[in-house]
């Protein structure tokens, strides 16, 4: 019997890996390669072959792709195979998702999730009822704690021009309104000068290379020759400009993004925070940074080593963990914590 059960296993598998490689091969514009296939399934080459060849022969619209490499590929070509099956927990999950995105102010995102869930819905046509009801008793028992802070409208065409001066590489012109500070020896509380009012709004002409996700969002662009942020909703009068540029091919907007702690990019540093045993278990779920490094020592304190610039945030972040957490290096932040916290305690008094 248990060899029966443990054929049947097999062969579960194989068809699930069919299945899984007609998606794959319909998600991917220049269809795949036997290596591709291999390095996907864990499978020797021949397997990958004999796997190719299945679908090959079930599906006349899958076909070798014309490419400019010399590696064979193999797609669809024509009428795509539906195999996706949605059920109410997928739906609730896209609900909740887009619900997210409410709360953070990403009404394009919104847009997208709410074309995307109609689409799951009408391909679930004959079950759209009950569909409907399961998720609705779902998105009953589900919610999410409020989120304190500012709440900044930004207007869906800033964001859809912004996205099209990117895709098509052409420079972006609008109106910038910036803060002005003018003491910049008066500081408050957290570190920054404080405002004294608002500068007049300027024209900016700059090279659009990302929008920065964060409790503020931000465009990221290159504006002589210096790599900017600007708060999108301080931004007005946008449009793409007919004038082409040449994006960096040394830069990553990804890996620049992540290597602030926080919105803010200075000089990077090494930190390394010591945070007592009592809070052991909190510290070790906790995500600081990509770079992060967290070890245990026998006392049971934890270690957290990383690198990252951001000063400011990196900074906020040490004293939300109070009376738990160390500072041991560097120096330098140390010290601006020391002033930070100086400045707070003379506030209150």
């Amino acid at each position: 019997m248990k060899e029966y059960i443990k054929e049947d296993n097999l062969r579960m598998n194989r068809i699930k890996d069919i299945i899984d490689l007609i998606m794959l091969m319909q998600s991917r514009t220049m269809g795949v390669s036997l290596n591709e296939i291999q390095e996907e399934f864990g499978v020797s080459r021949r397997t990958a072959q004999r796997m190719k060849d299945v679908i090959m022969s079930l599906y006349s619209q899958v076909g070798e792709m014309k490419t400019n490499s010399k590696i064979k590929r193999w797609g669809f070509k024509g009428k795509p195979v539906n195999l996706f099956n949605f059920n109410s927990d997928d739906i609730a999950d896209l609900v909740s998702i887009k619900d997210l995105c409410k709360i953070n102010n990403l009404s394009d995102k919104v847009e997208v999730i709410e074309k995307v869930i109609e689409c799951i819905k009408s391909s679930n046509n004959p079950n759209l009822t009950t569909l409907e009801n399961d998720v609705e008793a779902l998105m009953e028992c589900e919610g999410y704690a409020i989120k304190q802070g500012a709440n900044f409208q930004i207007d869906d065409n800033i964001l859809t021009t912004i996205r099209i001066a990117i895709k098509s590489m052409k420079k972006l012109e609008f109106s910038y309104q910036a803060k002005d500070y003018y003491d910049i020896n008066e500081k408050n509380f957290a570190g920054f000068k404080i405002q004294k009012g608002l500068k007049p709004k300027k024209t900016v002409i700059a090279e659009p290379l990302g929008i920065l996700y964060g409790e503020r969002h931000y465009l990221v662009a290159k504006n002589d020759g210096k790599i900017k942020q600007y708060l999108l909703h301080r931004i007005s009068d946008i449009k793409v400009l007919e004038e082409y540029f040449t994006p960096d091919s040394k830069f990553d907007f990804k890996e620049w993004a992540k290597s602030s702690f926080g919105i803010f990019h200075d000089k990077p540093v090494r930190v390394k925070l010591k945070f007592k045993k009592e809070i052991a278990d909190d510290v070790i779920k906790y995500n600081f940074h990509p770079t992060q490094q967290i070890k245990q020592q026998k006392n049971g304190a934890v270690v957290v080593t990383f690198t990252s610039s951001g000063t400011k945030s990196i900074l906020w972040n040490i004293f939300k963990w109070g009376t738990n957490v160390e500072i041991v290096e560097p120096e330098s932040i140390k010290q601006e914590y020391i002033k930070m916290l100086q400045t707070i305690i003379y506030s209150i008094q």
